[in-house]
């Protein structure tokens, strides 16, 4: 990618980090999330050498509606604390530390062969398949759950008990963890986040596409219980 990132950039990696904790939230208190959104944030993975940063989630911003969304209410609940869901906040937060420390760990190129591996079962049993969301699953609890800070997860005790959503869990935070350390590869720091706060909102306000219907879970493909 360029080295010459925006604020574009920055909105567009930090949107996709909220949409990845907006997913777990979903999942852990429903059993449910949105289709779309789960599948491009899941196929954000396998993004290897993108051209620009939007190319990670598909190189279409509708595929990061749900992040825009969810952050742009964060930010702007931030002043009355209203439609501001601390949960997602937390998780957030947690991740771009995490990622910081991953990183630091080296166990990147474990995480990688993982992945890599459930590629091929893409093309054997689906994109989306509950083989293929195991093992990436496995890829966060094998090299990434031990390290600090230790991502803990609330919902409902139905759902993280279920090991299908909670394997689903597991691959969004490593697809949260791949979008905050995108967010880091573009210049987005935390307290650039604070100290540019105005100039972060214009950019994501520009990602926004309203939705004229909401978007309703799929009982076929989608991350359902």
């Amino acid at each position: 990618m360029s080295n010459a990132y925006t604020f574009h950039d920055k909105a567009i990696a930090l949107s996709g980090i909220y949409q990845a904790a907006q997913l777990v939230f979903e999942l852990a208190t429903t059993g449910q999330a949105p289709s779309h959104a789960y599948q491009a944030t899941i196929d954000s993975l396998y993004c290897d050498n993108p051209e620009q940063t939007l190319d990670v989630f598909g190189g279409d911003v509708a595929n990061i509606q749900l992040g825009v969304e969810t952050l742009l209410n964060q930010m702007r609940g931030a002043q009355t604390a209203s439609n501001r869901n601390i949960e997602v906040t937390k998780y957030v937060l947690s991740l771009m530390i995490l990622e910081k420390n991953v990183s630091k760990q080296g166990v990147l190129e474990k995480v990688s062969h993982t992945i890599e591996s459930s590629r091929g079962q893409r093309s054997h049993f689906g994109d989306y398949h509950e083989n293929v969301i195991a093992t990436l699953a496995r890829a966060y609890s094998d090299n990434i759950s031990q390290i600090n800070p230790r991502i803990m997860v609330n919902g409902q005790h139905g759902h993280l008990q279920n090991p299908k959503t909670a394997n689903k869990i597991r691959a969004l935070l490593l697809a949260g963890l791949r979008a905050a350390l995108l967010w880091r590869q573009v210049g987005g720091t935390r307290w650039g986040l604070l100290l540019s706060r105005k100039k972060y909102l214009q950019a994501i306000q520009a990602l926004h596409r309203p939705r004229e219907t909401p978007e309703r879970p799929s009982p076929d493909d989608g991350p359902t219980h």
